[in-house]
């Protein structure tokens, strides 16, 4: 009898977390929209010279922050003639940002065109949540969002849907996929979904964190 009680007692026990667990399923399932497939992003710039010639000056290392207008480095351009004097360019920041990575050397000699340094404006970050195609019929720009930041564990950070991807990410591939065995598989595609930052809550944000993400239907 007492074995008996015992296992009815277990029983009680799974059924009631069963359920409790369910419910909680159900309902997060039916409210939000969670993926893990998300990440910190912000809009990368490329910085180089508009001349060829030599790298006399570059004032900004990784990690620090310019303006618009900003002169970031100087090129002195070779004369095309002999009797010529050299003249110098400067390389001015059309936006403000932070130089998150740089290749930049002094003396060296610079190609126009190529790319000399990276940046972003790491106060305008966002988020960009990659979504089943199953999924974004029930998303909607002003959609309220909450997400966690892995470096960041302990705090929950809130933004809205800002924008809906018009492509999936294959369709951007530069080497889409193709079937040439004549066997199909279907692969369920993703659809890159924007979402704002409400508040950094102090927190240094940098491109490339992975997040988890839950849109509210």
């Amino acid at each position: 009898m007492k074995k008996k009680a015992v296992l009815l007692t277990v029983l009680a026990v799974l059924l009631i977390g069963g359920g409790a667990g369910g419910y909680y399923y159900y309902r997060e399932s039916s409210k939000y929209i969670s993926t893990e497939d998300a990440k910190v992003q912000g809009d990368l710039r490329a910085i180089g010279s508009l001349s060829a010639g030599k790298l006399l000056e570059w004032r900004y290392q990784e990690g620090e922050a310019f303006a618009k207008g900003d002169v970031l480095g100087i090129v002195e351009t070779s004369p095309s003639r002999g009797n010529s004097p050299a003249t110098t360019t400067e390389i001015v920041a059309s936006e403000q940002g932070t130089l998150i990575q740089s290749n930049a050397v002094q003396n060296q000699t610079v190609a126009p065109g190529a790319t000399l340094a990276m940046s972003a404006d790491l106060n305008r970050l966002y988020i960009t949540a990659n979504l089943q195609e199953t999924e974004i019929t029930e998303v909607q720009v002003g959609n309220r969002v909450t997400f966690t930041i892995d470096a960041f564990k302990d705090v929950t950070f809130t933004g809205r849907v800002e924008k809906i991807g018009l492509g999936t990410n294959s369709s951007f591939s530069l080497l889409p996929s193709s079937n040439t065995s004549g066997n199909y598989t279907k692969v369920i595609q993703r659809i890159p979904v924007k979402i704002s930052i409400d508040d950094y809550q102090g927190k240094r944000l940098i491109p490339g964190l992975n997040a988890t993400v839950k849109i509210e239907k």
